[in-house]
């Protein structure tokens, strides 16, 4: 199959792409006093119930982890489990995800928090404990959940699923780099582009002319349409020189990570028609 037919079908079939996975940074270091989520926007806080305290923090972090507010209890630790059961707003479960909020209901008041990072057997929480500890990671042993913390271990709510920032080691797959003439205007570039762990991200496309070495280089961006990468350029924007156009293409994932081809194609001289010309006699 030719190479435009499978750029072709890449954009047909584009609408079909899996959405990208959300990617997750874990919180290593306590909320400064500027942050929304856990202060000024912070239902706890607003209400004097501010940290240290475990549910202002796990409040403040699931709205940190989603942009927006969460749906969870606002009374104390021991009601978040069964808040969510009787909603059923996020699933939950016995196994831990990223960012998940662990429940325990052991103690007068039980305890919440947030998983950060998920290690084989090992997971680190992040947590607050009310008039006591303003933040600090925690880790633990799966399996060993409810001789942990204040025990009484209930389970995770999931409110979202995520990917670990740091777990994506690998460029994106880049490939069918595809240059062409466009009606004499310039150049369109087209290129299939993936990457199955954090997504893509953007996608740049450097352009020079051999005269005059790299004195008209420009870095255009380009537009990504599910596993198509595209992008126009001006002739004019490379004062519309003859000869061979550099293009190269560099198209970085979400976690910064990118992968690089080259190639170039060859301007030549065109007339413009000037329509009918009368000769004089």
């Amino acid at each position: 199959m030719c190479e435009s037919c499978l750029c072709a079908q890449a954009v047909e079939t584009a609408e079909e792409t899996a959405p990208l996975p959300n990617l997750f940074s874990a919180r290593t270091a306590g909320p400064g006093s500027d942050n929304p989520y856990f202060f000024a926007n912070n239902p706890y806080s607003q209400g004097g119930y501010g940290l240290p305290n475990c549910t202002a923090y796990a409040f403040g972090r699931a709205y940190e982890i989603l942009g927006t507010t969460p749906n969870l209890c606002m009374g104390n630790a021991n009601s978040w489990w069964d808040y969510n059961q009787s909603t059923g707003y996020y699933p939950s479960g016995s196994t831990p995800k990223l960012g998940a909020v662990i429940c325990w209901g052991g103690s007068s008041d039980g305890h919440v928090a947030i998983v950060e990072a998920i290690n084989g057997d090992t997971v680190t929480l992040s947590e607050s404990t009310y008039s006591g500890i303003y933040f600090q990671n925690y880790t633990y042993t799966i399996g060993a959940e409810n001789a942990t913390s204040v025990g009484g271990f209930q389970g995770y709510i999931y409110i979202g699923d995520y990917i670990d920032a740091a777990a994506d080691t690998t460029p994106p797959a880049l490939s069918n780099v595809l240059v062409t003439d466009y009606e004499g205007e310039g150049i369109k570039v087209t290129a299939l582009v993936s990457d199955d762990l954090s997504g893509m991200g953007q996608v740049y496309f450097p352009v020079w002319t051999e005269n005059g070495g790299q004195d008209d280089l420009i870095w255009h961006t380009g537009t990504v349409s599910g596993n198509v990468a595209s992008c126009f350029i001006p002739y004019s924007d490379h004062n519309t020189e003859l000869g061979d156009y550099n293009v190269h293409v560099y198209a970085y994932d979400s976690a910064g990570h990118y992968t690089m081809t080259a190639t170039s194609i060859t301007k030549t001289d065109t007339f413009t028609s000037l329509g009918e010309v009368a000769l004089e006699s």
